[in-house]
């Protein structure tokens, strides 16, 4: 008989009173029992303890106190699990159906896997994301942490979250993991999570992670800077320096993303979508 590895689900919450139960439900739901339930909740302060409340006898751990944000919440998660796998859920998204845990981990050998991952559908319009990633093509688009199931050891091999990224560090997470050789991905064209697509990552920049990937970037020996693969960066950045009054640096990286890489239409029509934006008032967060 096969090892039956045991599977830690963290869902860091707050707030999430209104999504959670489905959450929680489609944890409980499925057919693959050896899951551990952690949730970390940073003190919310509607009604999302009465949720957890109820499912007190599933929820193998549960942490409430305040957090400096998602990533530290998940932090935290990581010291608290003792499974061989860890996936992360939010608050508001749901496993795809009852047997996807079941249709992975039953009757399967991960002994030299590190980096497990595969799709999401996203709940606002039913596409499917993801696809398999090489560490070029992880830079031009990440892979949702909610499709992917870290083996334990990864975070004892390149730590865990870096709490410089508010919206980002997920981005941070999977780059580190792609450039470490010595981690062993396997991607399972399979349909993880649905994933709420209209969250915070999709509403906020993050200004350091930009900067300081395409900082990094630009001095590895595979880039220049023309190289296709700092398309997105060239233009996040620029946006971000253009939100803060930084117009000469703007005008400088935004135009690289239309003549770099294989999205040039695709980033000049963005930018005017962003300018817009601005125009109207319509305040583009920064962090």
């Amino acid at each position: 008989m096969n090892y039956v590895p045991l599977i830690s689900i963290v869902i860091p919450v707050f707030n999430a009173g209104k999504t959670l139960q489905s959450t929680v439900e489609s944890v409980l739901n499925q057919s693959y029992k050896n899951i551990e339930l952690i949730i970390v909740d940073g003190e919310s302060v509607d009604n999302t303890n009465e949720i957890i409340n109820q499912y007190n006898k599933n929820i193998n751990i549960f942490i409430c106190e305040k957090d400096n944000g998602i990533y530290d919440a998940m932090n935290k998660g990581i010291v608290a699990a003792s499974g061989d796998w860890l996936l992360f859920l939010g608050g508001d998204d749901v496993l795809y159906d009852s047997e996807i845990l079941a249709s992975i981990f039953n009757d399967s050998n991960f002994d030299k896997v590190d980096f497990l991952y595969g799709d999401v559908l996203f709940k606002s319009n039913s596409l499917k994301y993801g696809g398999e990633k090489d560490y070029p093509t992880l830079l031009d688009s990440n892979i949702c942490h909610q499709s992917i199931f870290y083996h334990k050891k990864i975070f004892e091999t390149i730590g865990h979250y870096n709490l410089r990224y508010q919206v980002l560090a997920d981005f941070d997470m999977n780059i580190r993991v792609f450039k470490n050789e010595s981690i062993q991905k396997k991607y399972i064209p399979k349909i993880i999570t649905l994933f709420n697509d209209k969250g915070t990552s999709n509403s906020v920049l993050d200004k350091y992670f930009y900067s300081d990937m395409l900082s990094v970037f630009q001095k590895e020996k595979d880039f220049n800077n023309r190289s296709p693969y700092l398309q997105r960066y060239y233009f996040y950045c620029g946006i971000i320096n253009l939100c803060s009054n930084k117009i000469m640096q703007a005008f400088k990286q935004i135009p690289l993303s239309w003549i770099i890489g294989r999205r040039k239409l695709f980033y000049f029509l963005f930018t005017f979508k962003f300018l817009l934006r601005i125009l109207v008032r319509d305040k583009i967060k920064i962090k």
